[in-house]
């Protein structure tokens, strides 16, 4: 006889009960609320990563933004004060553009590397939750049904 299919408590599910009269249909309650309190727990690190990360980017732009302001006001105040050779203006202008693009770039690249460390998350849960359906299905008794199911999750 297959082990208890009843949750913990005074609930009795009967399809979960019928079921449990067949080895093959067997269901491990405490196996799946592992598997969600597992998948919670990849979400809430997720979320966390995610959560630092969009704080980092918002206070790098911010800065980002006002370094940019303050160069090209000073740029401008400079042409203002100082009338220059053209080709000199340009070359700081030039100067100032580089230096903000570098700085987007560099949040880009954070962002990128954010997203890649929260995807590597998702993708060990998603490896742990099939090696537990792996491990399930070897457990499953062989008969004439369940042997293409053990052969396919291998």
């Amino acid at each position: 006889m297959a082990k208890t299919t009843e949750p913990a408590g005074d609930f009795v599910n009967p399809f979960a009960k019928l079921m449990g009269e067949w080895p093959a249909f067997a269901f491990n309650y405490d196996a799946m609320l592992d598997g969600q309190r597992r998948n919670w727990a990849a979400l809430v690190e997720a979320n966390k990563v995610w959560s630092e990360t969009a704080q980092a980017l918002a206070t790098r732009q911010m800065e980002v933004a006002r370094q940019a302001m303050e160069d090209f006001a000073a740029l401008v105040e400079e042409s203002w004060r100082k009338p220059g050779a053209f080709e000199d203006q340009i070359g700081k202008g030039a100067e100032c553009t580089r230096h903000t693009l570098e700085g987007f770039c560099d949040l880009a690249d954070h962002a990128t590397k954010s997203g890649a460390e929260i995807m590597k998350l998702f993708n060990k849960r998603m490896s742990e939750t099939l090696d537990d359906a792996r491990t399930v299905a070897k457990r499953a008794p062989s008969g004439s049904g369940s042997s293409t199911h053990v052969a396919a999750a291998d």
